[in-house]
This record gives structure tokens, C-alpha cells and sequence, in this order.
């Protein structure tokens, strides 16, 4: 064991690039990064730094120190000048997206990444450092732009595949590297963050999310070219103050905060009802750089901004981008590194006399070879303590003791096929992640990282699976798909299958099927095949061992979510599937796959004479079919349409009308959805009623008219306030507004009355089906209140649309639809909205309505 130990790190320091080998193992040394494009990929600063000082520079990393003792800062300078002579390079910081950040912690973490490099808390220091791959500090290595081309294409510039592709997709490795790289600091005028979603709300709102981050270079919006109507921008920077005394600040906008020095300016809640409104505020500003903070809530009418401020000496006029920064302390500018022609030169000659070349040969130099691997003496050069001009590579003394013992057999050791194997999984730390017969495994520290999106799986659902057996359990095409290509069946599961190209790990493909063995099984004979897949369809379905209650089956999502069975005999290999259903945790002892055959005796004795060999062969033969097989029972969906006739029918569940929805279709083919949660309409349609299903039910008519989430009546304020609407986090709505559902009643019909209280008001809100002098379908819609005492004044929403017209106060056009007020209240509009104003008196009180589409 020790051997192979040994013979890992020779690989991994790439000892042959320097002493030349026939045998085997030169061949899988861990090739050196590629340096043609390397001025595009890292600062220049950290280039230089690094060669001059290595392992200072990013502890834990491979590269040796080659430099002599004297003039080592000349010619680190000399060789950066060289490499990034080899081709044009457009390296530039750019500032940290933290809203980006934010999701790529979680990505980091969830993805896979932290199953080599170590996590980090909130602050980003990483908490398992000794057990971790390193990164060294990232953010003076890489730019935005070249971290997330290395992570696009890590082989591209590492061909040996230490580093995987992880296969994400664009948007996550940007976030990624947005974490990565957060601490970056680039001078600017401004910081912003900008949001989206109901800022007239609050950017506290569960309804607000944070979209985007970064610098601008003034307090102008046309920094953000066209934004979204429902927007807002937080400026955070430092305005620099050259006269200390009174300023005032004029603003124009919908609404928004100033801050200065954390004292509040100016403050006025947006209004996503009304227009801009002109604000002004005073502040008392001492000479120097102050502390800036301005909310602004793109919103309501002809959204706008202007911001202008006066002062001593200072006239009335908006801040110049020369008076912000992202900081009060001077941030130094990233300089490109100008080439030298002369230093280069220099450079190119000491990058091959030093043996650069001899690791990176990518770059057109050539180093004079040293001495060969079978003459190497384990007690001289560059594993001796001794000084010399050798490289020094930052090994401990257990390191170079197992160095020395596995050199003189280098070159003659013949690895079995499980040592070559088991070599592999350790060489690309797959077993950070999977555990094959007590090799590695998800440390104990590092467990709780791996999440998932199927927790009724339990650990299943968002641990990687083990490896032991896996070249008897899956067919080598399948494996391939896996380590190649990138083939998924486990999409539950947030951690990424990394990609280590075919080069690195392709040999694994044979040697998984030559190390793993199970015994032989004897496969039974089938004496009628269309007998056999019969059962296998009964099997599977709800009326036999009910498989597709936990798994998916062709794209058909179950409740449990686990693994697609449509693939099964594409995947596995039949001995293992006969072997694994009869004793499932002999396999993984924590499974919570049950056993149907216990002690090898049949649960469903009925089927095919209780025979377990021919009702496990049974399910194999019915899976054959892949994904023309036929759907099992219970899966495949006959009609579930609720049809109407003469009288009105109901459904309820989640769906066209939310979560408590009832849906209501009536004799003269109209139809409705009512939310109870919410007791408001949310739907009318024509035509067909409604496709229902266990516990939900979707409209499935034409002519739709919608009405949006949210309470029928409401006491407005003013008429530039937003009518209320359940946010993520406000489980109390709509009972914090007084609503109480009080269930419905049917009439001879089987037309419902829906009945809640609002308040102190007790409401039965009843819909009838009536047909016009042309016998077209209406809905009459009547509410009866009944109030202990007379009540305040509120509003009923009774309509909303992108287009309103009105004819008279009682007739309007809402898009589409047509509302009649055939009570004798009055309506009024207001953008997108139909309100009723009401004053019930005490007692028993009506309003009602039409609506005709």
C-alpha cells in the first residue's frame, strides 16, 4: 500500500518530466497547466509572485521552487515578461456581482465543489483547510472573465483533469465564480443592487428578490439601460464633500430614501398607484467623504429619477461621478503589465534553464533533459534536505519516505487491475464522494453539504451512491455514459457527476467490469414471453408490489421521486438485478427499497406461481420494453374529465384557483373557479368544465377570463394604495384582513353559496347561470351582507384587466369582459382595476352583478 502511495505522488509531482521513463506510469503523471494563454487566465502580480515564491504564494500546491536564492524577484519579473509575450492578453478585474455571490455560496456548497476544496461559513473562511484541495486567494489570481472560462473549460489550460468539468450551466458558474472571487476590489463611483418584484411593498418584502449587482458611474438610470417597470435600485458609496456646511438635496421620483452618514434625508413610500412626487431634504455635511445611501422605487406612473444637490460653492446640479466612490480609502487600479521585449528575452532564457520547459512544453522552449528516472537516487537532489539547485517541492519527511520506497520499483511494478483501479478513484478523489468497499467515502464533517431535492429518499435522495460492486451492477455502456458523457439518472440529487475526460479515467470503463464479480445466476426459462411481461406489468403497477409509487416511470414523476425504472435495463446488468431485488440490503444496507422476496418466498403468491425467479425474470422482461413499454396500473390515465349536465357539478383541490380551489360548472356551459382560501373568483370559462385528478383540478374550457390572487373587499386608504395580496412568508392571509370561510350550500340545483365573514360582515356570495335574449350564457353574481351595525366604508375589486373602458358608472369593459352593476352602487377605475365603493347600512344589505364574455 505504501508503494502505490508513493507511486501517486511520483505522478502527481510529474517526476518524469524532468527524468524521462518508458514504463506505464509516465504516461498517467499529472501533466503541468498550459502556459500559452496564461496572461489572459491570471494577473500578472500573482503570475510573478507565485513563481518567485510558490509555495507561499498558495500553500499545498504541486509546482516546485525552481528559483535560485539570488536576484529571485529579477527573474520572476523576467519570465511573467516572457509568458505573457506568447500572445495578446486581455486580463481585467471586474467588479463582484454579491447578489450572484449569494446564490453561488449555496451552489459551492451544493454542487459538488466542497467535496474537494474546503467549505466556508458566512465570512468565507474555509473551515476544513487541512482536509481540503486548496485554492490559495483567489481573487488576486483570477478576473471574473478568466475564472469562469477556466471552470467552462478547466482541461483546456489542466489537461490531467485534477480539476473537473462539473458540466454546469452558465448561470451557476457565474455565481460561482461571483463567490469565488467576492472579496475583488475595483475602484468605482457607486455600488447598486437592484430588485424586482412588488418593491411598492418594501425591499423586505417576501415578494422583492434581489436581481443583480455591481458599479455604475453616477446616479443616472441610463447606467441600466430599459428596466423593468417594477424595480428598485439601492446606490451605496461615499459622496466626497469639499466645503463643510448646509446642502440640500432635490429628488424626483415615486418614492425611495436618502441616507447620509446613516441619518435619514429624505423618506417617501412608493406608491405603485401614482406618479413621481418632487422631494427635498436638508443635511448638515462636514468636509470630507460621507457615507451615501439612496433607495430608489422604479414604479407607478412614468417612473423617473433625478437627483440634484447645492451647497457652499457648490451650485444646483446633479453629483459628478469625479465626487463618488465605491470607497473612502483609494483602491489601487489594475495595470496591464507591458511587455518588455528585453526582460522577455531574458525570461525565455531562464524559463529553460531553469526546466520550466521541461513541465510546460507548451510554449516553444526546450530544457536540457536531466537524469533518467532509473538512475535516480532517492537520497540525493530532490528528496534530500540538502540545498542544491534542484527544484524543492514542499513535501513532508512521511511524504519522501514513501517517495524513496516506491522509486526503485517504479519502473518494474505491475499494479493489478484493483490496485490500478483503486489508484484512479484516489488520483481524482472520487472517493471524497463515493465509498467502495471501505475506500473513502463522504467524510463525517462533510455529510451535511450533500442536499437534495427528494427527501423522501432520506440519504439516498442526496448522497452520491456507493461504488463497491458497480462494474457487476451497471453495463459497461452505461458506465461509460456516466464517466464520459455525462449521463444522469439521479437528477435529485443538487451535487454535479464532475466530467474528468476520457484521457484521465476512460480506462475505468474495463477495469470496473474486470475487478467486480458476484456469483453466477441462473436465469430462468420463460415458456410464454407475452405470459411473462403481463406480470411484469402487474408487478409493477398499483395492483402488484406498486413500483411506480416510488419510482418514475417514463418522465411520469412518482411521490417519492427515486430513480427512472424505464431505464432499468438499459443501466444495470441482469445477474445484479435478480441478485439486488431478492436481498436489496445486502447491497446498501440503509435502502429503503423493501424486499418483496423475503427469505426468497414471494409476497404475491398468485403471480406466476409465487415462482420469485420467474417474477423477478418477469420484470426484467417487462422493462426490456424501455420506454415503449406499456404503462402500469395506476399510471396510465383513462378520461378524467367532470362533465356537466343538468345540473351544476363541483371539484375542489389545488390548481386553476389555488390550493383551497372549488370549481364550479353549470348547466349552461359556463364555469367558474373560486379560491376559499382567499374567498375571491379567480376564473370564468365556456364550454368544457374541468380535468380532475387526486386533489386538483384544471380548467379545461375556452374564452377564459382571469382575476387575479387577493381578497374581494378591502378598506383603502387612499386610492394609491395597493390592494392587499398574500406574500411568501404572510401565512396569516387573508385572516389578519378579518376573512373566515364559512363552507357553501347547494340548491335544488346543486349551485353553490359560498358563505365567509368579513369582519363583522356575514357574506353569501352566489353565482347564477342566466342566458340573454340571444341565449347566450351570463353569469348573475348577487352578494348578501348582513352587519350588526352600520360598518366603515370598504371597496369591492370587482374585475381587473390591462384595458378598462367605461360607458356609465355601471357599465364597463374590462378587456373581454363585460360588467353590469344591476344594484344601484356605482363604479370607479383606477389602473387595471374595477372597484365598487360600498357603505352598507346595519341589517341585510345586496350587490349585484353581471358578467358577460
Amino acid at each position: 500500500m505504501d508503494e502505490t502511495k508513493g507511486q501517486v505522488l511520483i505522478e502527481e509531482m510529474n517526476c518524469v518530466a524532468c527524468h524521462a521513463s518508458a514504463a506505464a506510469f509516465a504516461a498517467q503523471s499529472k501533466k503541468a497547466p498550459r502556459l500559452a494563454e496564461v496572461g489572459s487566465r491570471v494577473n500578472p502580480a500573482y503570475l510573478e509572485a507565485f513563481i518567485r515564491d510558490p509555495h507561499g504564494t498558495k500553500p499545498g500546491t504541486t509546482m516546485p521552487d525552481v528559483m535560485p536564492t539570488a536576484n529571485k524577484g529579477r527573474i520572476a519579473t523576467e519570465i511573467t515578461h516572457f509568458l505573457l509575450s506568447l500572445k495578446k492578453n486581455d486580463f481585467a478585474l471586474q467588479p463582484p456581482d454579491a447578489v450572484a455571490a449569494s446564490l453561488g455560496a449555496k451552489l459551492f456548497h451544493s454542487r459538488g465543489c466542497a467535496a474537494c476544496h474546503s467549505p466556508r461559513d458566512a465570512k468565507g473562511t474555509e473551515t476544513m483547510k487541512p482536509t481540503s484541495v486548496p485554492l490559495g486567494v483567489l481573487e488576486k489570481k483570477y478576473s471574473f472573465k478568466s475564472l469562469v472560462g477556466f471552470l467552462r473549460q478547466p482541461h483546456a489550460s489542466r489537461p490531467s483533469g485534477r480539476m473537473p468539468d462539473m458540466r454546469l450551466q452558465g448561470r451557476e458558474l457565474d455565481c460561482i465564480a461571483h463567490y469565488l472571487l467576492r472579496d475583488t476590489r475595483v475602484p468605482g463611483n457607486l455600488s447598486y443592487t437592484m430588485y424586482r418584484g412588488q418593491v411598492w411593498q418594501g425591499l423586505d418584502s417576501a415578494e422583492v428578490e434581489p436581481e443583480r449587482a455591481g458599479h455604475v458611474k453616477d446616479l443616472s438610470l441610463s447606467n441600466f439601460g430599459k428596466l423593468h417597470h417594477h424595480a428598485a435600485i439601492r446606490y451605496e458609496g461615499w459622496l466626497n464633500i469639499a466645503n463643510a456646511g448646509r446642502y440640500t438635496f432635490h429628488l424626483q421620483m415615486n418614492g425611495g430614501s436618502l441616507h447620509l452618514d446613516g441619518r435619514e434625508v429624505v423618506n417617501e413610500e412608493p406608491k405603485d398607484r401614482r406618479g413621481i412626487k418632487k422631494l427635498q431634504g436638508t443635511a448638515e455635511l462636514a468636509a470630507g467623504w460621507r457615507k451615501i445611501e439612496l433607495v430608489y422605487f422604479h414604479t407607478g406612473r412614468e417612473p423617473l429619477l433625478t437627483f440634484e444637490m447645492e451647497g457652499p460653492q457648490f451650485a444646483r446640479g446633479a453629483i459628478p461621478s469625479s465626487m463618488l466612490s465605491v470607497s473612502n480609502e483609494p483602491i489601487p487600479t489594475f495595470e496591464p503589465l507591458k511587455v518588455n521585449a528585453e526582460l522577455a528575452a531574458r525570461g525565455r532564457e531562464h524559463f529553460a534553464k531553469l526546466g520550466c520547459a521541461k513541465c510546460h512544453d507548451d510554449v516553444g522552449v526546450q530544457s536540457a533533459p536531466s537524469i533518467a528516472f532509473g538512475k535516480l537516487d532517492a537520497t540525493r537532489g530532490c528528496l534530500s534536505d540538502a540545498a542544491g539547485t534542484w527544484p524543492r517541492f514542499d513535501l513532508s519527511a512521511g511524504q519522501r519516505a514513501l517517495i524513496a520506497k516506491a522509486l526503485p520499483q517504479m519502473e518494474t511494478r505491475q499494479l493489478t487491475d484493483k490496485e490500478r483501479l483503486h489508484k484512479t478513484l484516489a488520483t481524482f478523489n472520487c472517493i471524497a464522494c463515493h465509498e467502495r468497499s471501505g475506500l473513502g467515502g463522504i467524510a463525517a464533517d462533510r455529510n451535511g453539504i450533500f442536499t437534495g431535492t427528494a427527501p423522501a429518499l432520506g440519504d439516498q435522495g442526496r448522497l452520491p451512491p456507493p461504488l463497491t460492486d458497480v462494474g457487476a451492477k451497471l453495463t459497461p455502456s452505461w458506465i461509460a455514459a456516466v464517466l464520459l458523457n455525462g449521463q444522469r439518472q439521479r437528477h435529485y440529487l443538487d451535487a454535479a457527476m464532475p466530467q474528468f475526460g476520457e484521457t484521465n479515467v476512460g480506462h475505468l470503463v474495463d477495469l470496473f467490469g474486470k475487478v467486480d464479480h458476484l456469483e453466477d445466476v441462473t436465469f430462468p426459462k420463460i415458456a410464454n414471453i407475452q405470459e411473462s411481461k403481463n406480470a411484469g406489468y402487474e408487478m409493477i403497477g398499483v395492483t402488484g408490489f406498486s413500483c411506480i409509487a416510488c419510482h418514475d416511470f417514463n418522465g411520469q414523476k412518482s411521490a417519492a421521486g427515486a430513480l427512472d425504472i424505464v431505464h432499468t435495463t438499459e443501466r444495470l446488468q441482469k445477474s445484479w438485478f435478480h441478485l439486488y431485488l431478492r436481498q436489496p440490503q445486502r447491497f446498501h444496507p440503509t435502502v429503503i427499497m423493501p424486499t418483496y422476496w423475503p427469505g426468497g418466498q414471494s409476497m404475491r403468491p398468485n403471480i406466476l406461481g409465487g415462482d420469485t425467479a420467474q417474477q423477478i425474470e418477469a420484470l426484467w422482461t417487462y422493462l426490456e420494453g424501455g420506454p415503449q413499454a406499456k404503462k402500469p396500473l395506476g399510471l396510465a390515465r383513462t378520461s378524467n374529465e367532470l362533465r356537466v349536465a343538468d345540473v351544476a357539478e363541483m371539484c375542489r383541490g389545488r390548481g386553476t384557483a389555488g390550493y383551497r380551489g372549488i370549481g364550479v360548472g353549470y348547466p349552461a356551459r359556463i364555469n367558474l373557479a373560486f379560491d376559499s382560501e382567499e374567498m375571491a373568483l379567480r376564473m370564468l370559462w365556456k364550454g368544457d368544465f374541468a380535468n380532475v385528478d387526486l386533489g386538483s383540478f384544471r380548467a379545461i374550457g375556452t374564452d377564459r377570463i382571469a382575476f387575479p390572487a387577493g381578497i374581494p373587499f378591502h378598506r383603502l386608504k387612499s386610492l394609491d394604495d395597493e390592494w392587499p395580496s398574500k406574500g411568501k412568508a404572510n401565512y396569516t392571509f387573508p385572516h389578519d384582513h378579518g376573512y373566515q370561510f364559512r363552507g357553501y350550500h347547494l340548491d335544488v340545483l346543486r349551485r353553490p353559496t359560498f358563505r365567509y365573514q368579513y369582519g363583522v360582515i356575514a357574506v353569501e356570495e352566489f353565482f347564477e347561470d342566466a342566458r340573454d335574449k340571444d341565449g347566450k350564457a351570463y353569469f348573475k353574481r348577487s352578494f348578501q351582507f348582513d352587519a350588526p351595525a352600520a360598518p366603515q366604508p370598504f371597496y369591492f375589486r370587482a374585475a381587473c384587466g390591462e384595458k378598462i373602458s367605461t360607458t356609465t358608472e355601471r357599465d364597463f369593459k374590462i378587456d373581454e369582459l363585460q360588467l353590469r352593476l344591476t344594484s344601484k352602487h356605482q363604479g370607479i377605475t383606477r389602473d387595471g382595476e374595477v372597484l365598487i365603493p360600498l357603505t352598507l347600512p346595519k341589517g341585510r344589505s345586496t350587490l349585484t352583478l353581471e358578467y358577460q364574455w
